[in-house]
């Protein structure tokens, strides 16, 4: 199953997380798309939790698809819980470990614990733009260092969201198909 984290304040209509869940629900690939608590205030315990749960019961290995807020929820919940039936993570423009925001505070510091990723390490990927507002090129390429897995850069996609024009991504969708074990 694939499941779909969304960041902080979710992710609206024409964003690239609501064309993929519809791709995979067109091509017959099991997708879960959470309406996680308090989008705009959310917390950390809440939404890890939520996912724990999500992945504990789903019969077949879990590909995590996070964008924004939710790659610190995805990280969360793999140095919390291991990487027990999860089988791969796409996370997109994750924000700066140090962003200052009172409304996203629970989720700081996000751990980035190499040893809990490296399970999945060889199948999960980290992709971010060189022009994102919420992180440097230079935070990206630490936080891959950190979780150990490899770096995709974009060229001018900003926070790779509505705003910067990803509706449609076919990237996202070619590297889901590509896991095949859901």
């Amino acid at each position: 199953m694939v499941v779909i984290v969304y960041g902080y304040e979710g992710s609206g209509p024409g964003h690239w997380q609501r064309w993929l869940q519809q791709e995979l629900r067109g091509r017959d690939v099991p997708v879960c798309f959470p309406d996680l608590p308090d989008p705009s205030a959310p917390q950390k315990d809440i939404w890890v939790a939520e996912l724990a749960r999500l992945v504990e019961e789903s019969p077949s290995p879990v590909t995590l698809v996070a964008h924004s807020l939710g790659c610190w929820a995805v990280d969360h919940l793999i140095h919390e819980r291991g990487t027990r039936n999860i089988d791969a993570a796409l996370l997109v423009a994750p924000p700066s470990p140090f962003l200052i925001f009172e409304a996203v505070e629970s989720f700081l510091p996000p751990p980035r614990d190499k040893q809990a990723w490296a399970p999945i390490a060889a199948r999960s990927l980290l992709v971010g733009s060189d022009d994102d507002d919420f992180t440097s090129p230079e935070e990206l390429a630490e936080i891959a260092a950190q979780l150990g897995i490899e770096l995709h850069r974009l060229q001018g996609a900003g926070h790779i969201n509505t705003a910067s024009g990803y509706g449609a991504w076919p990237f996202a969708l070619e590297w889901v198909l590509k896991q095949r074990r859901f």
